[in-house]
C-alpha cells in the first residue's frame, strides 16, 4: 500500500491534468509518457504481490472451454493491432473442471500475451481444448514465433528470468503456482523460428 496509494494518485492527477482542452502538445506527450510509465511500475509491484503472496483461489465447477473464450475476447484488440489471427480448436464435450476461473484465466492471458511477443510479424495463435486420459483436460497455446532457444526452455519459470527489455519475469512463475495449486502441471515444445506450444494438463474432478 505504501507504494500502490501514492502510485494511484499520480496517476488521477496525470488523468486530471490530460482531461485539459488547451493543454500544449509537448505538455500532453510529457503526461502520456508518465501515465505509461506509472502502469508499467503498477504491473511490477502486482507481479511482486501475487508472487509472494497470491490471493487465495475460489474453486467452483467450470467450462474450460467457455474460460477460454473469456481469455481470448480480453486480447482481441491486442492480435487485431498485431496482425496475429486467433483459432480456438474447440474440444466436445468436455467434463467440468473444478478450478478458479479468474486464476486460470489469468494463465491464459499470460501465455497469450507472451505468444503475441513471440509474434512481431505476425502471425497465428492456436487455442486448443481436448479431453485426456482418465477423463482429464488439456488446453494448447500455441504460436507461430520466433521459439524459445534450447538453453533458455528450462529457465523461462524461474522467477525473474525474463530475456525482455521490459518486464519482471515473473509471469510464468506466477502461472506455475497457480497451476500447481490446482494440481495441474504445464509442458512446453519450442523450435527457434518456428514457434512454441504451452500445454496444461489440468486432472480430472
Amino acid at each position: 500500500h505504501e507504494i500502490r496509494n501514492p502510485l494511484a494518485g499520480i496517476k488521477i492527477n496525470t488523468q486530471i491534468l490530460l482531461r485539459k482542452k488547451d493543454l500544449p502538445e509537448m505538455e500532453r506527450r510529457l503526461l502520456v509518457s508518465s501515465q505509461e510509465g506509472i502502469e508499467k511500475i503498477q504491473k511490477i509491484v502486482d507481479d511482486m504481490l501475487h508472487f509472494a503472496k497470491p490471493r487465495p483461489s475460489c474453486f467452483e465447477e467450470e467450462d474450460i472451454n467457455h474460460v477460454v473464450e473469456q481469455s481470448l475476447a480480453v486480447l482481441q484488440v491486442k492480435l487485431k493491432k498485431a496482425n496475429i489471427a486467433s483459432v480456438f480448436e474447440k474440444g466436445e464435450g468436455l467434463p467440468q473442471l473444478r478450478i478458479d476461473g479468474h486464476q486460470i484465466q489469468q494463465v491464459l492471458i499470460n501465455l497469450m500475451l507472451n505468444a503475441i511477443q513471440a509474434m512481431e510479424k505476425g502471425g497465428t495463435l492456436t487455442i486448443r481444448t481436448f479431453l485426456e486420459s482418465g477423463n482429464g483436460v488439456g488446453v494448447e497455446v500455441k504460436d507461430t514465433g520466433i521459439g524459445i532457444p534450447v538453453a533458455h526452455i528450462k529457465k523461462i519459470f524461474d522467477p525473474f528470468f525474463t530475456t525482455k527489455s521490459e518486464g519482471t519475469g515473473l509471469g510464468l512463475s506466477i502461472s506455475l503456482k497457480i497451476l500447481q495449486n490446482h494440481g495441474a502441471t504445464i509442458d512446453v515444445a519450442s523450435e527457434e523460428g518456428k514457434g512454441s506450444a504451452f500445454t496444461i494438463h489440468f486432472p480430472a474432478i
